[in-house]
């Protein structure tokens, strides 16, 4: 994040979760999936000043950012499936805790685990594509309850590649994001009154396919951002420049009695 002072915010998170997948009951087609976070770890950079959290160390519990985390991190979340891997319902599990200190830091839970989920299948709308073909993916996700991101994408084969000795499909996607989302935040703050423009911002990024186990190896994308917040005039407009780069990866298959934990 780009601040109007010319310094540099950066938010570093990573989040490793376990999914326990099995066949859905009665027979119908698609999968059921429990989802949980195994371990978090975050860093809040802004100039000198460096606040952390990992999951895996019990000082860590207490602090306030520790105590904002730790809450989500006791729930899990069951996801239905579609055989097109579209989330049909998902039902939240496990203790809630209590209020958060940092009502306005998102906490990488159950609602992140579903968003994980629902990208990861986003794009394959061509199953029978080939070396060289493209395609159009365009709709509409809501974020939370604060708005709604509307996305064109053009997504393109580009043939196998090897990933870790795993033959993949490689898939190149770029595209716009378009929408409005409202910030959360409590109090007065100039942060809970802005929004996130995303009007004619761009997205790209790649995903490796593995054809064999039926999964998504590794995936990364880029998107950049304007963070529009009200400066001291209300009429007033601060803009921010801002980039999210995200990467997801598979770390193991284990099989199980009862499908695959993933």
């Amino acid at each position: 994040m780009q601040m109007p002072s010319g310094s540099v915010r950066q938010v570093i998170v990573e989040q490793q979760a376990r999914f326990d997948a099995s066949v859905r009951l009665g027979g119908k087609k698609g999968v059921m999936l429990k989802g949980l976070t195994e371990k978090l770890s975050v860093a809040l950079q802004s100039g000198a000043r460096t606040l952390t959290y990992d999951s895996l160390k019990p000082e860590d519990k207490t602090t306030t950012l520790g105590r904002h985390f730790q809450a989500a991190l006791n729930q899990s979340v069951d996801i239905t499936l579609d055989p097109e891997m579209r989330v049909l319902a998902a039902e939240e599990h496990g203790r809630a805790g209590v209020a958060t200190p940092l009502p306005g830091l998102p906490q990488f839970g159950p609602d992140e685990l579903k968003q994980l989920v629902s990208s990861i299948s986003q794009g394959f709308t061509e199953p029978n594509a080939s070396a060289g073909d493209e395609w159009v993916l365009q709709g509409s996700r809501n974020v939370g309850e604060v708005g709604e991101l509307n996305f064109d994408i053009i997504y393109r084969h580009r043939g196998p590649a090897d990933f870790e000795d795993h033959r993949c499909i490689n898939l190149e996607f770029g595209g716009q994001l378009s929408g409005n989302v409202q910030l959360p935040g409590s109090g007065g703050s100039a942060f809970s009154r802005g929004k996130m423009d995303f009007q004619g911002n761009d997205v790209e990024g790649r995903i490796l396919y593995d054809p064999i186990e039926r999964m998504v190896r590794h995936s990364e994308q880029t998107i950049v951002m304007k963070l529009q917040i009200p400066g001291k005039a209300m009429e007033e407009q601060r803009e921010i420049q801002m980039q999210q780069r995200a990467t997801v990866r598979l770390l193991q298959v284990v099989p199980t009695q009862l499908g695959k934990s993933r």
